[in-house]
Order: structure tokens, then C-alpha cells, then sequence
């Protein structure tokens, strides 16, 4: 198991959030943190970038809409980037690929 460390980082407009590790349900308050960052620091975007994801369960997926969900609310949007692997298999199965901004990742 590898615990799930964050990397957020702020640019003008925007914010980059890298996740490295497992996804999972022991990592609601590092998700939180970092979206209420972004909402109180007053920036409108949120990159999630998932290139180093090596684990993500239904928790995990759950964590991501949430998160994509309150930045909605708050005026905002939330795009994943680096998208595969076990990831994007998961959600294609679930469907939930069509509940997320995906930015293709460069070839």
C-alpha cells in the first residue's frame, strides 16, 4: 500500500493538483484540503494530474466527484489530465468517464 501524497501547486489562474499513490478511502481530507484551497485562494481551474496514481477505488472515484462537484459550485471546473492505465479502464466501465473534463494526454 502507498499512501497518497499531494502536490498542489498555484499559478495565476489556475491550480495544479498532482496525486501520487493509492486513491482510496483514507484520503477524503487531502482531497478536501486541496479543493478548499483552490476555492479560497479564488482560482477557477483545477488540474488534477493522476500520471501517478497507482491505485484508485470506488472511494477514490467518489473523492473526484466531489471534488469536480464543489468546484462546480463554486464557479469553477475541474479537468484530469494523464488519464490511464487502471484509471481509465475504471472508468470506462463505470461510465463515469463521461463525468470528468479529460485533457488527452500527449503522445
Amino acid at each position: 500500500m502507498t499512501a497518497l501524497t499531494v502536490n498542489l501547486v498555484h499559478h495565476l489562474n489556475h491550480s495544479v493538483l498532482t496525486l501520487h499513490g493509492e486513491l482510496d478511502a483514507s484520503s477524503p481530507d487531502l482531497i478536501t484540503l486541496a479543493v478548499d484551497t483552490v476555492i479560497d485562494t479564488g482560482r477557477q481551474r483545477l488540474t488534477v494530474d493522476v500520471a501517478d496514481l497507482t491505485f484508485c477505488d470506488s472511494q477514490g472515484l467518489r473523492l473526484l466527484l466531489q471534488a469536480d462537484r464543489k468546484l462546480t459550485a463554486a464557479g469553477g471546473a475541474m479537468e484530469l489530465i494523464h488519464v490511464r492505465g487502471l484509471l481509465r479502464r475504471v472508468l470506462g466501465v463505470t461510465g463515469l468517464v463521461k463525468a470528468f473534463t479529460i485533457t488527452p494526454s500527449p503522445v
